[in-house]
């Protein structure tokens, strides 16, 4: 037995907003649902799999074009799972890279707050004015203070 949904009840049991539920349609990744003849949407339990499936999805991390590519592979008859593989393991080099990218920055920051906290520990007021001087703080415009000696 098919259940028909109208989108505030479909919207309550996927516990997504209608206006997701909207947007995901005008995206394509929802068929276009029935209308009553005072013009409310209808969905089947269809679109409920379907929202279901798709926020399943958005935890391996996919992208909303991601899943609407593997929902295209399976309406043309073949199954997805090279697809989704081939995706995680995009995501995955993506996420090493970021993660890699991440530390390396984290330790330059390290290292110029090191410096920033050696020039601001100095007793000397004079030092500190020196130091937070220059056009807006000289602290991020010298150079030596950055890590980025020149010359």
């Amino acid at each position: 037995m098919k259940e028909d949904l109208l989108i505030g009840e479909l919207s309550r049991r996927v516990d997504l907003p209608a206006q997701t539920v909207r947007y995901y349609e005008r995206l394509g990744l929802l068929d276009p649902p029935r209308r009553t003849a005072s013009q409310y949407r209808i969905y089947s339990s269809e679109a409920e799999h379907r929202l279901r499936f798709i926020q399943q999805a958005k935890r391996f991390g996919l992208s909303l074009d991601e899943i609407k590519r593997l929902i295209k592979i399976r309406t043309e008859g073949a199954a997805p799972c090279a697809d989704l593989k081939t995706m995680v393991k995009q995501h995955l080099d993506e996420l090493d890279q970021h993660i890699q990218e991440m530390l390396v920055l984290r330790q330059e920051l390290a290292q110029r707050y090191e410096r920033i906290e050696s020039v601001l520990s100095k007793p000397s007021a004079a030092s500190i004015e020196d130091s937070c001087g220059g056009k807006i703080c000289q602290l991020i415009e010298r150079d030596d203070i950055c890590g980025n000696q020149q010359g």
